[in-house]
Parts: structure tokens; C-alpha cells; sequence
């Protein structure tokens, strides 16, 4: 300090100015402080309001997820409400409202209204909507197009001994199902008083003023006065759930904006201040601008784009030194940034390559890479494959920053999973709703089981932690990095077993893998598919049993999901074939109803335990409009009398349209005309296939020649019956019974113990 004159000279060329602006600022000090507590306060308020806001949107979605869990497809509600009244019924649902009124003591009542016989239930009796006493309400809210928001408050009628009252609720009011609303409509109400009491809770009346302002700026609760204070020392907090204002304001508002708002004198006094300490800096910053001249002098030598444009009188003298070191700092950070995404990048690239087993072609270039993320070249590897169940629920449910974030989360866990676990481990999203877990070890023996347990531990903690569930499917050991694609496809193979074995488990490719007699099978399922498209256009009611049938042995093989969309699509082939041909006016029906749903039903089922349910679901409706449209045709009742007598007789050698004819006095034209009509074949075509299928029971249920089967039938000689059975069912009788020996001695015994949750 003794020799640093350049400091003393301008320490002592500011302190005047000091002096001067210290005792402005101590001037003004006291009205300043006044005006940061009212600030302060303001704050406080916003954070109150925020939590109020907070914990009553968190309240309110409570109790709509609650209600929108009873009222889900496939709950007790739906059944209630698409049933006919019932005394045991109305208790029991009139007990799960009332349960629910326990569980949230805000709520003041809810009802019921079945739109079947337009009764409302509620939690002391049920009568007809033109007897209950909110009748108004509820007839407005089945006329809106949509459900599931709180409403403003509002006046509802009661019954209050004996006579009608009114008090203030807000209502929410859920369609059921929520799509249409066609079964009913559920309705809860919470008492605005009680809600008043609820927020109170949360807040220091002596301090502070509340209320709560609709959408359209009504207030919920009754201002006393001028207890609300100004709008400018309020705090509002606008819900992102219901849209409703929450506004904190303090007590003794008056004197609090004079003080904030009445500051423009200390303003101007501090404006003049600064303008006199820039009046005297500014004539020291002459004396002392000669050192700031000689470091600009020394910047410019390594900036020449600084320098032009200063030269332009772009920049002033402070500027061009903060520009030029500002240029310095931004080109540093940009270069970190780069190297950051330059890693990432690779990474992604690393494991694609790995994946692909496209690395060979290049081994200098995977050597480096091997090196930079620290691999020995002893290294074993092992892929699993996790999918995320349900995903489009999950898509449906989640924006696509919350699915961004779960994703996020799931790989974060799995990372630190290893990390606990002391396994080295990459975890990358491939897709949507996949993603790669590349375990890496020195040791080969053991790393089946640590995957298995690695795997297991994500499994349970996404199961425990967050609102949906994800399966695992593991590959083999690969003993390089040559092997890794094929661990990746064995996991790819294992995870679309899902569809068979079900979802939230781990699936192992070493368990699953088994040899199959895949056309042996594949004959067998397409063989069952035509009988129960045949037993469906015929409306026989064993359809149902043999599609159970179908889906029980899928599962059983481990059908892949490919193998199931191959299976089915082939099923809705043979199927609209046959409406075609047999029931031209139910075609239109299937085609824009019916056939849209099972593909879709396809598409968004993940096993085959969901996949089953609704399948039979479309097909029933389906069978119903079938059978109406078959009941609407000509003679009906004659034909099926016909039909079920050719049924029990076709094995008489002697059966013709003649001998029909005789039997039911109708013509053997005609007879032929509504076979035609109402089976989509000739009678020749009918009796044949009778005939075969017990050909076909007697290949496969007895040791009967072909030649005695054929005798049987009737057939003068054994090359007819061969040639028409080969015509009909596409093999020969010999290579019929050798086929299904095949599958009876080794092929569809496996357990399907692990089958579809």
C-alpha cells in the first residue's frame, strides 16, 4: 500500500463522493426498509396461497381419482347401473358411496343417477330423478358434452325435515363410462362451508384476508367490507387443475400501499443522489482513465475483431474490455458443452454399433472406443431387453415430458442398482418403450444369476415406486463383443413372449427357447380358427369354448407377439370371408364396427390374458347381431329344424334334398334356395363337411383304415373319399392323422404355469 499511489489517488478522489451518497442513503433508509417489509409480506402471502392452492388441488384430485377408480370399466358401478334394480344392489353401492364420504370428510353427499330406469341413489334411498330434490342440476350436467371438473359453487337443493333447503356446494360430476355417460352419471358434492373451514386451517386470519375467485372472477366466499385489502398488495395463485384464483391479502392494506406505492419520493431522491455522485465521478474517471486506456491498448493486440469494432464506435472503452473477456469465457464454456455432447453422442453410438455387430469392419476404431470406456478386452457381456407394460395407457396417462421424466428415472434407478450391486453396467432407451441393459463382466459363470438379480431389483422398484410396471427379457452369456447382437436378439425374442407369459417379470431366453414342429402347430391353429369361424356363421354357441381353446394353446407354445398378429389377422381373413359369402348384410356391420375393435383390441393388449377378454367380448356382441340378422330371414325356424335334422342323420347313405323334401314338404328347389341363404352353401357342400369332420374324429380317436372310414361314408371306392377330403381340408386322410400324431406325442405339453397375468 505504501507505493501503490494510483490506489491512494483514488481512494481519496471517491471518498467525497462516498460521504455525500452514504448520508442521501441513511436519509432515506427508514421509508426504504418499510417498503421491503411490505414486499416481504407480499411474498409470504404468495407462498401461503400457493401451499392453500396446493393442498386443495391435491385434495380435490384425490377424490376424482377415487371416483373415476369406481367408476372405471370393469368395476361393481357399471354392472349396478346396466342391471335392474335391486334391493341387495342398491345397499351395497349406497354403501360404497357412503364409503367414500367417510374417507373425505369435505364431502357433503353423493348420488347416482342410472340412466337404465332414471333413478338417483343416494346415501338414503333411491327414487326417481323427478322426485329428487337436485334434480336441476343433474338433467344440466347430462345435456354437457363432458365431465370430471369441479364446478363452481353453486346452490343445491336438500331435504331437511320434511321441507326443501338450499345450500352452497361444488360438485364434481363423472359420466359413467366416462366416454359416453350412457349407463348414469355420479355426482359428488362438497359443502362450501366445509371447504371454508378446510383452507382456514391452513392460515393465520389475524395476519391475513382469503378467498377463492372462479374462472370467471366470482368470489366462493362472502367479502366482508373492505377486508380484502388492494388487488396490488395481493397475492393471486391461478390452479392448474381447476382454474380457480387463490388470493392472500394482508390486513391494514391501506397503510401497506401508501408505503409501497408511495415510494416515488424516495425515488427521486435517490435519482438525485445518483446523479451527483455520476456529476463528481465523472471528473475523476478523467483523471484516472489513462491506465483503462493502456490495458485497451494491450486487449487489442489479440482481438482483432474486438478492435474493429471499436474502431467503428460500436463499443465504448468498458465494453470493449467486458466483450472481449466475455468472449474469452463463452468460448471456453462452448467448448466444454461440446466435448459433453460429443460423449454422449458416442456413447449412443458405441452401443447402437455394439447392438448392430456392425463394429468389425473397423477394429482399430473399436479398440480406441473399448479403451475410452474403460473395457479390458477379457470382458464378457450379457443384454437384457426392458419394455414398459401397457404403453399406450402409459402414453395416454402421461404427457411427453412425464414420460421423458419416467424414463429418465427408470434408467437413473438401473444405473444405481449396479452401482450398489458393484456391476458395470450401459443403459440406453432404443425406443419409445425399450430399453437395453449391457451388463459387462470378467467372470462368465456368475453373470446369468447377477442379471437375474439385477433385473429383479428394477422390476420391484418400479413396481413399488411408480404407477406402472415394466418386464425384462434376457439374453444369453456372449463371450465377446462379436456375440453381443446375438444376446440382444435372444432378450428381442425373449421380451415378445410377454404376450404369452404375461407382464411385470423377468423372462429368460435360456428358459423359454424350445423346439417346436412349427407347421405341424401352425396347421393345427389354422385348422382351428376355420371351425370357429364355421361354428360362428352357423351360430352355435361352442365358438366361445374353442377361441378359449385357441388362446390357452398360444400361450402354452410361448407365442411371440408376431405370432399372435399373424394367427389373428389370418382368423379376421377367414372370418369376413365367410360373412361375405353367407351374411352379405352383416358385412357392412363388421367392417366399420366390429372389425376396427378386434384389431385394435389386437394392437393394446400386451398379453394374452387381456387379449382374451376382449376378443370374446367383440365376438358375443358380433354373434348377437349375427343371430338377430339370421332370426330377421325367411323360415327361420325351418331351416334351423332342417339343419339340426341333417345334423343328426348325415351318416344315412339315403340323405337328399328329395328325402327332405318328402320329410318337411317343401320342395327340393327351395330347400336348396335357403340352405344357400342361410348357410352360404349348398346342401351337397353341408353334408360333406359333416360327413368329414367325422372322418376326422375317426382318424384322430381310433385305428380305423382309411378304407373302413371310407366305407363308412359311403364313398364306391377309397380314391373318391381321399380325393375329396384332400380337396376339402388341403392334405390327404394319411398326412391328416400323421400331423396330429405328432403334436399328441411331443409338440404343445409345455407348462403355462408363467401364462398371462
Amino acid at each position: 500500500m505504501k507505493n501503490n499511489n494510483y490506489m491512494k489517488r483514488m481512494l481519496l478522489s471517491y471518498l467525497p463522493i462516498l460521504f455525500v451518497t452514504v448520508s442521501i442513503i441513511i436519509f432515506i433508509f427508514s421509508s426504504i426498509i418499510n417498503e421491503l417489509n411490505v414486499r416481504n409480506a407480499i411474498h409470504a402471502n404468495r407462498l401461503t396461497a400457493d401451499y392453500i392452492a396446493n393442498i386443495v388441488d391435491n385434495t380435490l384430485k384425490r377424490i376424482a381419482l377415487d371416483v373415476r377408480d369406481i367408476t372405471e370399466s370393469g368395476g361393481g358401478l357399471e354392472t349396478y347401473l346396466d342391471s335392474p334394480s335391486d334391493q341387495a344392489q342398491d345397499f351395497e353401492i349406497s354403501n360404497l358411496l357412503s364409503g367414500l364420504m367417510i374417507r373425505y370428510s369435505m364431502i357433503d353427499s353423493i348420488y347416482l343417477y342410472r340412466a337404465l330406469d332414471g333413478r338417483v341413489l343416494d346415501q338414503s334411498t333411491i327414487r326417481p330423478l323427478e322426485q329428487f330434490p337436485d334434480r336441476h342440476f343433474l338433467s344440466e350436467a347430462l345435456q354437457k358434452p363432458y365431465s370430471g371438473v369441479w364446478t363452481s359453487p353453486r346452490q343445491q337443493e336438500n331435504e331437511l325435515l320434511g321441507s326443501k333447503a338450499a345450500s352452497q356446494v361444488i360438485s364434481l360430476g363423472v359420466k359413467v363410462p366416462k366416454d359416453s355417460g350412457s349407463l348414469g352419471y355420479l355426482v359428488v358434492n362438497v359443502k362450501l362451508s366445509s371447504f371454508q373451514r378446510f383452507i382456514g386451517q391452513m392460515m393465520d386470519r389475524t395476519m391475513a384476508d382469503f378467498n377463492l375467485y372462479d374462472t370467471e372472477g366470482r368470489p366462493f366466499f362472502e367479502e366482508k367490507g373492505s377486508s380484502i385489502a388492494s388487488k396490488r398488495l395481493s397475492a393471486d395463485i391461478v390452479s392448474d387443475y381447476t382454474g380457480w384464483t387463490y388470493r392472500m391479502s394482508m390486513k391494514g392494506g391501506k397503510l401497506f400501499d401508501f408505503l409501497f406505492h408511495g415510494g416515488l419520493v424516495w425515488i427521486m431522491l435517490a435519482l438525485g443522489a445518483i446523479v451527483l455522485a455520476i456529476g463528481l465521478t465523472f471528473y475523476v474517471i478523467r483523471k484516472s482513465y489513462k491506465p483503462i486506456q493502456s490495458i485497451m491498448h494491450r486487449i487489442e493486440r489479440f482481438s482483432s475483431q474486438t478492435t474493429k469494432n471499436a474502431s467503428k464506435g460500436k463499443l465504448n472503452e468498458f465494453a470493449f474490455i467486458d466483450q472481449a473477456i466475455e468472449r474469452l469465457i463463452t468460448r471456453n464454456m462452448m467448448f466444454q458443452e461440446q466435448q459433453q455432447g460429443h460423449l454422449v453422442i458416442r456413447r449412443q453410438q458405441f452401443l447402437q454399433m455394439l447392438l448392430r455387430g456392425e463394429f468389425e469392419d473397423d477394429l482399430e476404431a473399436w479398440k480406441q472406443e473399448r479403451q475410452h470406456f474403460g473395457w479390458m478386452e477379457s470382458r464378457h457381456f450379457m443384454v437384457a431387453l426392458l419394455e414398459l407394460d401397457n404403453y399406450v395407457q402409459f402414453g395416454m396417462k402421461y404427457n411427453p415430458n412425464d414420460q421423458s421424466l419416467f424414463k429418465f428415472i427408470v434408467s437413473s434407478v438401473a444405473s444405481e442398482i449396479a452401482d450398489q450391486n458393484e456391476l458395470g453396467i450401459v443403459a440406453e432407451w432404443v425406443s419409445k418403450n425399450q430399453m437395453v441393459i449391457l451388463l459387462h463382466d470378467t467372470d462368465k459363470e456368475s453373470m446369468e444369476h447377477r442379471m437375474l438379480q439385477l433385473s429383479e431389483q428394477i422390476r420391484v422398484w418400479v413396481e413399488e415406486h411408480l404407477a406402472f410396471t415394466v418386464t425384462i427379457g434376457i439374453g444369453t452369456a456372449a463371450d465377446d463383443e462379436t456375440s453381443i447382437s446375438q444376446s440382444f436378439e435372444e432378450a428381442a425374442v425373449a421380451i415378445s413372449r410377454k404376450m404369452s407369459l404375461g407382464m411385470n417379470q423377468i423372462i429368460d431366453a435360456a428358459e423359454t427357447n424350445g423346439k417346436r414342429d412349427a407347421e405341424a402347430e401352425w396347421f393345427s391353429y389354422l385348422e382351428t380358427i376355420r371351425n370357429i369361424v364355421r361354428q360362428l356363421r352357423m351360430m352355435e354357441p361352442g365358438w366361445s369354448n374353442e377361441m378359449k381353446k385357441l388362446i390357452h394353446e398360444m400361450a402354452s407354445h410361448y407365442f411371440q407377439r408376431d405370432d399372435v398378429d399373424r394367427l389373428l389377422h389370418n382368423f379376421m381373413f377367414h372370418l369376413e370371408y365367410e360373412l361375405e359369402s353367407s351374411m352379405p348384410e352383416a358385412v357392412r356391420l363388421w367392417q366399420e364396427e366390429f372389425k376396427p375393435k378386434l384389431i385394435n383390441a389386437v394392437e393394446q393388449s400386451d398379453t394374452l390374458s387381456q387379449l382374451e377378454g376382449r376378443l370374446l367380448d367383440i365376438l358375443n356382441r358380433l354373434f348377437l347381431e349375427m343371430e338377430g340378422l339370421s332370426q330377421s330371414r325367411r323360415h327361420n325356424a325351418l331351416m334351423h329344424e332342417i339343419r339340426d335334422y341333417v345334423a343328426e342323420y348325415y351318416m344315412n347313405l339315403d340323405l337328399s334334398l328329395t328325402l327332405l323334401s318328402d320329410r318337411f314338404q317343401i320342395s327340393p328347389k327351395y330347400i336348396s334356395q335357403l340352405f344357400k341363404e342361410s348357410m352360404g352353401q349348398n346342401f351337397s357342400d353341408f353334408l360333406i363337411g359333416l360327413r368329414l369332420d367325422y372322418a376326422k374324429k375317426l382318424l384322430l380317436e381310433s385305428d380305423a383304415t382309411v378304407q373302413e372310414i371310407s366305407d363308412k361314408l359311403g364313398y364306391s371306392n377309397v380314391t373318391s373319399f381321399i380325393r375329396v377330403f384332400k380337396k376339402v381340408v388341403r392334405l390327404s386322410p394319411g398326412q391328416y392323422r400323421g400331423i396330429h400324431s405328432k403334436l399328441a406325442d411331443g409338440g404343445g405339453t409345455k407348462d403355462a404355469q408363467n401364462q398371462g397375468q
